[in-house]
């Protein structure tokens, strides 16, 4: 279809609702024997499905392109705010038009033969962003979507890999990744489906890589929150639209990183009323995670059939410690003495402090090729001396 010259300067300087009216009369009155779908929905991404190979899409080179920069992980990545492409999608030939002014999100516009053409197109799209053959999909600033990067750390996860205190490493496999086996069970035993788990304890303890194991482990979809803030969208309409993504794709774990952050006081009400459920939650599991469990709500915490199973995920113990050193720093190879020193020396320490703990030691030693110097100079360095050894008792002198 032929583009007129003027279809965004005529219609840009609009408000939202019209200048979406306006784009599309202009393209009815230019083609008027295509069909026009236009739609603002957080999960049509044609740009993203075409990276992947679901389609063939070229920018018109002739039409009026607006393109925005941003500057991300050190290179340039580059977006349409205003641009016309050509589609080709399973062997149709549509038209995609893309608008956006200040006040609005992302309008795009699908022109095609038959509407159903366009819709059928929509549908692709939204359906690979989604669910596809995706594990996990990432709701952001209000807008669903695919992050391959995260996805294929996320398949690379497994429980086998990590150090994990036994009872963690039971209850993980007891109480959650079974919960996906066991639809029936709760079924004759006439409770709903659902789940709440919130992993808490300091920073560095493998919290996060838990997630994403048992997400690469379970049979479920997976939804994971990044933020409940977006564009014209409050925290309760992003708190709906996850939920009901979740119903929609059960069985669904639900992860909530650093709750206490990302359910605020003005919307923590309307997070409590999803989970309590009017609406069924079958199949759907929420693991919430923080560092700080005694500064979450008490309405989050102990409210039974909210978050009923929490799992501590705290510093390693003194024998958690030496299995974790006990290999990259060759305890076994040092005196009883000193092993036991480095091992006592490292309390309080998260497994992220022991494995920058480890970095620094083997740099060390690659350059002082000792190793007890270079586990000493760096224990030093963190701020772990020995401890002082008592001092003997002076023998009192005196006359008989």
């Amino acid at each position: 279809m032929k583009i007129p010259s003027t279809l965004f300067s005529a219609s840009l300087c609009l408000p939202d609702n019209a200048m979406a009216f306006e784009l599309s009369k202009e393209i009815r009155a230019a083609a008027p024997d295509q069909a026009v779908l236009e739609t603002e929905d957080y999960s049509f991404d044609p740009i993203g499905f075409a990276d992947a190979g679901g389609c063939e899409l070229v920018v018109r080179d002739e039409a009026y392109g607006h393109w925005k920069a941003e500057w991300t992980d050190n290179q340039i990545e580059t977006s349409p705010r205003n641009a016309v492409f050509d589609v080709l999608w399973q062997g149709r030939r549509l038209t995609l038009i893309v608008a956006q002014n200040q006040e609005c999100g992302r309008n795009w516009i699908i022109v095609g033969p038959r509407i159903v053409d366009c819709e059928k197109f929509f549908a692709a799209v939204c359906r690979w962003n989604t669910c596809g053959d995706a594990a996990i999909t990432v709701f952001d600033e209000g807008y669903f979507e695919r992050d391959e990067e995260l996805l294929e750390e996320t398949r690379q996860s497994s429980l086998s890999d990590l150090a994990l205190e036994p009872g963690i490493r039971r209850a993980l496999e007891e109480d959650v990744l079974a919960f996906f086996d066991q639809r029936e069970m709760y079924a004759s035993s006439g409770l709903s489906w659902k789940r709440g788990v919130i992993f808490y304890g300091p920073p560095g303890n493998g919290k996060t890589q838990t997630i994403r194991a048992i997400v690469s482990q379970a049979r479920a979809s997976c939804i994971y929150v990044r933020s409940l803030w977006g564009y014209r969208l409050p925290p309760e309409g992003a708190i709906k639209r996850i939920y009901q993504r979740a119903r929609e794709t059960a069985p669904c774990i639900v992860v909530l990183e650093d709750i206490d952050t990302l359910v605020r006081e003005n919307s923590r009400s309307y997070f409590l009323n999803e989970l309590d459920g009017v609406r069924s939650l079958d199949g759907v599991m929420t693991i919430a995670t923080t560092n700080h469990l005694d500064k979450l709500d008490i309405a989050l915490k102990e409210r039974p059939s909210r978050f009923d199973l929490k799992i501590e995920f705290p510093n390693p113990e003194a024998e958690m410690r030496a299995a974790y050193l006990g290999e990259p720093l060759c305890l076994t190879k040092l005196s009883s003495e000193l092993a036991t020193d480095v091992v006592r020396r490292t309390d309080g320490m998260s497994f992220a402090g022991l494995q920058e703990f480890v970095r620094a030691t083997t740099a060390k030693h690659l350059r002082v090729l000792d190793l007890g110097r270079a586990l000493e100079e760096t224990l030093t360095a963190m701020g772990r001396p020995k401890a002082e050894k008592p001092k003997k008792k002076k023998k009192k002198s005196g006359s008989k």
